[in-house]
């Protein structure tokens, strides 16, 4: 599918080469795969010429004699930060009530990957929108294994008696609860990737299924769990984690659930549809497929061209699994004998939490039946790209994204992102017909089958590495909008953080009473409830793990990104936004019981617009490679305040990474220094610091990826090695101290450490090389 591209030429030529470049941009969102890349080849030699031309004439004019001749004049223009008052028109441009107008569109039906309504209905809006409004837009098309329930034998779980007679069987499907939830395009409670079969075995608790509950079930209790049906709680890791424990563990199959310690507060007579509170009829669907993108194509692109594996030489999760409602776990729980668990694993089900093997009198002869018919089949699945073309830059691209499919209606997850996505590309497009133009090229991402495991983003990372690695400025991320309306949570790399701290600053708080209370911005809110635990005067900006589609830019081709929503308070200790993945997440939900008014959405658009158009209008990027190196000395004290003492047992230290640090510190300072002083009528010195502070983040991948993981490769930040939704700094090492002490190899681990210590500093040592002044030939440390 294509589309016809109009172009908004300006006044003044765009910087040489960008006005090569140019082209490119057009054309990736005008063209197939093919011509994009058979026209990059045929530029390059023109590019080349021009690169040269541009420099030597440029160079000698402004860089030689100090000035700007009438024929350059345009270029002072160049040098100013975009005109505030579109910061002031944006933020008054973005209107709640069309958030809302466009939450009802994308969330009025079921939307999964794969489906009519996801891949024609919702993408053709999008396209068209963006067509014609911003500057062009292109569809990408990928044909990828997706997983679906089977309708006409769907999924449940039973207790079946030694004479094969089954009883309390799980409900098939959700309870209907509202008129607006019933549709018959509702796919069946399931988890994507579950192998298909029949599992008859003893029922065994295992918490909420981490490494550690394991454990604790296997060498304090030294249960076997060979054979066993482990029935999990959701929270605290990936649903994937828990399947892929379970297996690793000996289990036969695995039942999740949510029970209400996790997505309940008060009392359980107070659930949707009268609260917010998950309902016990509610299941969460989710996928339980570790690796990212397209299984049948790792590191490729599931194009035309494309290798496809058989599906039997790939990994997929190896146990049936299924998830059920509280309403049906306290079924099987309530029935099972073994010890009382600790209190840590009590949920609060009016029952005895009891670990297993096996049911109490009078079932003590029969057994837990998982019945699973889960399903694997190819689809085509699309992402679409609109984008409004830089001015003087076209070629660097301030990328905004967010997925579009969901599991059911997905009202907050993803369509209330969805929703604010477009609200901001509306935006933007007033802007351009009052006269704005961006000096940087700003590109909206709508993304395709994100449930299934970041597989639209993923694969166009794969398919444009080249394109937007080289390119992106930073990657913007909002996946749900809001999921609650407390306070702004944030996720960012620490280069973004000055960034985040200063539109946040400018975005008006959505709640009254916060603003009656003082608190007139969001930031205000922000640093208030969730504070810094290093630095109490500003507010928490998490790590970047695997749980959006942020994580292939970072991880993949080292992008500087952020993620954005305003989250619940977190006096409630709950796992999630209680009706996550379930029928009930509508729109219903969000206008009457999370956002009346639709202000959190409102301040949430604000924010993203506010940071893109920074990014996109300052001369200078606002970004700060010191709070990165301040970052990076945090890490390693936290390392040596718990390791420190264990790693000189066996004669190891951080001293080489501290020097690093220090070094990088040292360097990031002088580059901030030099960025200040520019000559910012030198087009030449301005592109040469951006593209110092663009290019940093990409100093820290490592090709040959974290501990071996060739899909994580950011050393520095990537998701933990048994929670595919958390971030761990400094992966690697966190992958090999891990259960240190149990390894009967000990000699070989203490290796592997000191091998993750020298990856560390030798990285952030090039990384500081990278940001000291080029003319220092080599850069790299001065020390042997």
């Amino acid at each position: 599918m294509g589309s016809t591209v109009s172009t908004h030429h300006s006044d003044h030529p765009s910087l040489l080469p960008a006005c090569v470049v140019k082209k490119a941009l057009i054309l990736l969102c005008e063209t197939g795969q093919e011509t994009l890349l058979d026209t990059m080849h045929r530029m390059k030699i023109l590019g080349l010429i021009s690169l040269a031309v541009a420099s030597l004439v440029i160079g000698i004019l402004i860089g030689h004699f100090a000035i700007i001749p009438p024929q350059l004049s345009w270029l002072r223009k160049t040098s100013k930060d975009g005109d505030p008052k579109y910061s002031q028109q944006l933020h008054e441009e973005i209107k709640a009530e069309e958030i809302h107008k466009n939450l009802k569109f994308f969330a009025s039906r079921p939307h999964i990957a794969g489906s009519v309504q996801e891949e024609e209905v919702l993408v053709k809006h999008i396209h068209d929108t963006w067509k014609s409004s911003l500057h062009g837009s292109k569809i990408y098309n990928y044909k990828v294994l997706l997983s679906y329930p089977n309708a006409s034998d769907p999924n449940y779980v039973s207790i079946l008696s030694s004479d094969g007679v089954e009883s309390d069987i799980a409900a098939k499907v959700e309870k209907i609860l509202s008129p607006d939830q019933n549709d018959s395009t509702v796919v069946n409670p399931f988890n994507a990737y579950s192998p298909s079969g029949v599992i008859v075995g003893d029922p065994v608790y295992v918490n909420y299924g981490t490494v550690e509950d394991f454990q604790y079930l296997t060498r304090n209790l030294t249960m076997n769990l060979t054979g066993t049906v482990a029935i999990a709680r959701y929270g605290k890791v990936f649903r994937g984690d828990k399947v892929n424990n379970g297996a690793k563990f000996g289990c036969a199959g695995m039942i999740l659930y949510s029970d209400p310690a996790d997505y309940v507060v008060g009392s359980l007579d107070r659930v949707y549809p009268v609260d917010w509170w998950l309902p016990g009829t509610g299941a969460q669907r989710g996928t339980v497929l570790i690796p990212d993108g397209d299984p049948l194509t790792p590191f490729y692109p599931s194009t035309k061209s494309a290798f496809f594996l058989d599906e039997k030489d790939i990994k997929l999760p190896q146990i049936p699994v299924t998830p059920i409602g509280y309403n049906d776990a306290v079924k099987y729980l309530s029935k099972m004998s073994g010890m009382e668990v600790p209190n840590t694993w009590k949920g609060r089900l009016n029952i005895t939490y009891r670990v297993g093997p096996g049911f109490v009198p009078p079932y003590e002869d029969s057994k837990i039946k998982l019945h699973v018919k889960t399903y694997n089949v190819q689809k085509t699945i699309r992402n679409v790209f609109g984008f409004i073309e830089g001015q003087y830059e076209p070629d660097r691209y301030v990328v905004l994204g967010n997925h579009r499919d969901a599991w059911v209606f997905g009202a907050i997850d993803p369509s209330s992102g969805t929703a604010t996505m477009m609200e901001v590309s509306r935006a933007l497009s007033k802007l351009l017909q009052k006269g704005w133009r961006p000096r940087r090229s700003i590109l909206f991402c709508s993304w395709g089958a994100e449930e299934f495991g970041l597989i639209g983003s993923t694969e166009s990372v794969e398919e444009l590495g080249k394109v937007l690695g080289s390119r992106t400025v930073a990657y913007l991320n909002v996946d749900l909008a809001v999921s609650g309306n407390s306070t702004l949570r944030a996720l960012a790399t620490p280069i973004l953080h000055k960034l985040l701290f200063a539109s946040a600053k400018k975005i008006e708080n959505p709640n009254p009473e916060e603003v009656r209370a003082g608190r007139r911005s969001v930031y205000d809110t922000w640093v208030k409830n969730q504070p810094s635990s290093h630095d109490p005067n500003i507010p928490r900006v998490g790590e970047l793990g695997s749980g959006s589609d942020y994580a292939p830019f970072l991880q993949i081709i080292g992008v500087s990104a952020a993620d954005l929503s305003y989250r619940h308070d977190q006096k409630y200790s709950i796992a999630s936004y209680p009706m996550y993945h379930s029928v009930y997440e509508t729109v219903d939900l969000v206008s009457r019981l999370m956002d009346r008014g639709f202000y959190y959405h409102q301040a949430v658009a604000r924010l993203w617009g506010e940071m893109a158009l920074r990014l996109a209008d300052d001369v200078i990027l606002y970004f700060d490679c010191v709070s990165y190196a301040e970052t990076l000395k945090t890490v390693v004290n936290d390392v040596q305040n718990s390791y420190g003492a264990k790693f000189l047992e066996h004669n190891i230290t951080l001293s080489s990474v501290e020097e690093a640090v220090g070094e990088f510190l040292q360097a990031a300072k002088v580059l901030q220094s030099r960025a200040e002083k520019v000559n910012r009528e030198n087009p030449l010195e301005v592109r040469e610091i951006n593209d110092q502070l663009m290019q940093l983040e990409r100093s820290f991948i490592d090709p040959l990826g974290v501990a071996g993981n060739l899909q994580y490769r950011h050393v520095i930040y990537a998701p933990n090695q048994h929670n595919l939704y958390a971030a761990s700094s400094f992966p690697g090492l966190a992958s090999a101290t891990f259960d240190i002490e149990h390894d009967p190899n000990q000699e070989r681990r203490w290796q592997q450490v000191k091998k993750e210590i020298s990856i560390i500093a030798h990285t952030i040592a090039s990384a500081a090389s990278t940001i000291q002044d080029p003319r220092n030939i080599g850069g790299g440390s001065t020390k042997n």
